[in-house]
Formats: C-alpha cells, sequence, structure tokens
C-alpha cells in the first residue's frame, strides 16, 4: 500500500539538475505560450502584422536564464521571477506593437 503521507510535490528525493531541468521546462513552457499569445493577439485581435523576429521577443528572457544559470544572481534566480518577466515582455511587446507601432 502506498504511504498516505508522502506529498505530491515532494522535490527533495530528485538530482538536483532534474530539479534544475524541470525549472527550466516552466519557464521555457511561460515564454512559448507569451510568444503564442503575442502573436495571436496581435494578428487576430487587433489585426497587425509585425515582422517574425519581433514575435519571438518573449523567448528573450528564457534564453537569457539559459544563460545566466552560472551567476549568483541570488533570490532573483527563479523560475517565478523568469516568467514574470517573460509576460512583462509580452505585454510591453504587445502595446508598443499594437498600439503604438
Amino acid at each position: 500500500m502506498a504511504d498516505d503521507t508522502a506529498d505530491a510535490d515532494d522535490t527533495a528525493d530528485l538530482p538536483e539538475e532534474a530539479l534544475a531541468g524541470a525549472q527550466d521546462l516552466r519557464v521555457a513552457a511561460v515564454a512559448a505560450a507569451c510568444t503564442i499569445a503575442l502573436t495571436l493577439g496581435l494578428r487576430y485581435g487587433l489585426g497587425r502584422e509585425i515582422p517574425f523576429v519581433w514575435r519571438l521577443v518573449p523567448l528573450g528572457p528564457y534564453f537569457l536564464s539559459l544563460f545566466t544559470s552560472r551567476l549568483d544572481l541570488g533570490g532573483l534566480d527563479t523560475p517565478r521571477t523568469w516568467s514574470a518577466l517573460t509576460v512583462a515582455v509580452t505585454l510591453v511587446a504587445f502595446a508598443y506593437f499594437g498600439f503604438v507601432g
């Protein structure tokens, strides 16, 4: 019989590499969703067509998180922070290309 007292989110038994991979995957999922949302929101929501490269702007914070993973950023280096930065970049790009540009 399975232990009913075990937490569903027990990460203490996972190796550090697997935990880091799961955190990278969370940020990647947010970046992918923001990229799709930016493209669809501009094209079908506002009727704007922007160049392909600019539609990839939400992927920037994700790649930045990958390249800075070896730096000690303290409490700022969390998936939540990188995801929030990705959403903020997406909203700024949407506002710029949708209303200003």
